[in-house]
Formats: C-alpha cells, structure tokens, sequence
C-alpha cells in the first residue's frame, strides 16, 4: 500500500468516526494505524521471517540485508539452544531474529536508535522470539556515563550512527562500557559476540575486556574491513590479549575464536 493511499483511508477514517466520542474514535484510529503499518514477509534457508517496516530504510533488510552477508549467516548457523549470543548494533533485529528463531539461542540486542530499537522489539513479537531475546536500547563505547550519540537520521533501520558524530540529529544519552553492562544488568555470559556498529568497534571492545577474555565467550564476528589500518590494527590487538585468534574472514567481517591453548 502507497503512503498516499494510507493517507487517504486514514482521513476517511477520521471523518467517517467524527460522530464517535473521543476516546472511541481515538481507538478506532489507533487500530486502523496499526493495521496500516506495513510488514514484509522473507525466506531465509527456508526459514520464514516477518518483519515492520514503517519507512523505505527498514525494507532494506528483509529485501536486501541478509543476501548481503552470507558469511554472517553461515556463522550464526552455528549456534544452537544452550548459546549466548550478544548482538551488539542489533538495528531493526535482522540477525537477532534469525539466531534466536532458526537456532534457539538465546541473544542480547544492543540496539542505541530509539526508532530502531522500537521496530526491533516488534520484529521480536512478529517473529514470535520476544521470549529468548533480552532487547536493550543502549550505546556502548570504552567509557560509562553521559553521551551523546549522533543519529545518520531518525528512520528505523538507518545507519551510520556514533558517539560525538556530528549529524543532523544529536541525542543526549547514557554510553556503558559492556563489561559495566553486563555487571550492572546481571546479563548472561555471551558464548558468541556480533559486532557491527558503523566504526565503534575499537572503543566498545576497549570497554569489553572481562566479557571478552571470559571462558565462556568462543567466537566474536567483528566488521573489520571498512576501517583503516590503524582501528584494524587495534581490533587485533585487544582481540588477541583477549585469548582470540583469527579464524576466519566473510565479507567485510573478521572471524575471532577462543585459543585451544586457554
């Protein structure tokens, strides 16, 4: 349905219910907007996902998302129902709906954008996962206390997001260094970590140095090629004094799993 033709049922709507008492015809227009709202259904390796997508940025990724990491995919495939996987720059919950409904781990999605992180929660209800996914609207970096975070813009599923950045739009916020996260918020011991958060990387593995050298963690997949030698270099660097090696490279991403010798 085309917004026009959205707009137009809507208005009619409202005219057709003008006779109604207020909170009658308020709940009458809630519920046609609801029913409005658009939903995308994919196929992933045959398995069957739903997702909101309330403006042209959020269809990128049942349309487009998962076709452009096969790699991630292939990754996550892994996973199974006794894993922990910490998705961190979860956006609308792409990945985080596949692993916990294709695999029956249970995830943990860090996801700072209000606008994504409120599609992210109702792709969780649609997809019918809400019950082993721990959603978290947070903004992690090396350091706890207040932040700003600068949003590329304010569509679900936008990118290109960062603390200080300077956008269009700034959103005052509180950042946590993931080890305070989990410490604070008794979270379970990841056995797997994503991490995808548009050049954040080095800061938020910075402040992750306990979950990353804890014995349960196993593979971390990081996005690794879009940086420059110096950031590359120091994701190595605290990856490694961690206890990880690299494993494995798909697309842009880097593959990290546990020393046989730790």
């Amino acid at each position: 349905m085309t917004k026009a033709l959205a707009a137009f049922l809507f208005g009619l709507v409202r005219l057709l219910t003008a006779p109604l008492g207020r909170w009658r015809r308020l709940t009458v227009l809630a519920r046609l907007h609801d029913r409005l709202a658009p939903v995308a259904e994919c196929d992933v390796r045959g398995l069957g996902v739903r997702f909101l997508t309330p403006d042209r940025t959020a269809v990128y990724w049942p349309r487009h998302g998962y076709a452009s990491e096969p790699g991630t995919l292939d990754w996550l495939d892994g996973l199974g129902p006794g894993d922990v996987l910490y998705d961190i720059g979860a956006n609308v919950g792409a990945y985080t709906v596949y692993a916990a409904k294709k695999t029956g781990a249970r995830v943990v999605a860090f996801e700072p954008s209000p606008a994504s992180f409120h599609v992210l929660v109702r792709n969780l209800a649609l997809n019918g996962v809400a019950g082993q996914v721990t959603p978290l609207c947070l903004a992690l970096a090396d350091t706890t206390g207040p932040a700003a975070i600068g949003l590329g813009d304010l569509n679900a599923g936008s990118v290109g997001h960062g603390l200080g950045a300077d956008t269009a739009f700034t959103l005052n916020t509180l950042s946590l260094r993931l080890d305070d996260a989990v410490g604070l918020l008794g979270l379970p011991a990841p056995s797997h970590v994503k991490l995808d958060v548009d050049g954040l990387e080095p800061p938020i593995l910075a402040g992750a140095a306990a979950v990353l050298a804890g014995p349960a963690l196993r593979a971390v997949l990081v996005e690794y090629r879009p940086h420059g030698a110096e950031a590359r270099a120091r994701i190595d660097e605290l990856l490694t004094a961690a206890g990880l090696r690299l494993a494995a490279e798909a697309e842009d991403n880097r593959i990290y799993v546990r020393s046989e010798s730790n």
